[in-house]
């Protein structure tokens, strides 16, 4: 796939989304239109989000199970 800011083809392989989307914020974020720049921010923002998610899950545990623990009878 070849990015629509430059002349950098990026190989099509499974990571080619994330790849693009990380080659647009480090190489074209200033050149971006406004519209561009508020959704390359939502998306960025919805990452972290499921990072953070992922990483409390793993530390902490699944929710419902942990509150169906707290307040079982059993």
């Amino acid at each position: 796939m070849k990015c629509k800011y430059c002349e950098k083809i990026l190989s099509d392989d499974a990571e080619l989304v994330l790849n693009y989307f990380h080659h647009v914020g480090s190489d074209h974020y200033d050149s971006l239109d406004a519209e561009d720049k508020m959704m390359y921010d939502i998306r960025k923002k919805m990452m972290q989000s499921k990072k953070d998610y992922e990483l409390k899950k793993k530390n902490v545990g699944d929710s419902d199970l942990i509150f169906n623990s707290k307040n079982s009878e059993i």
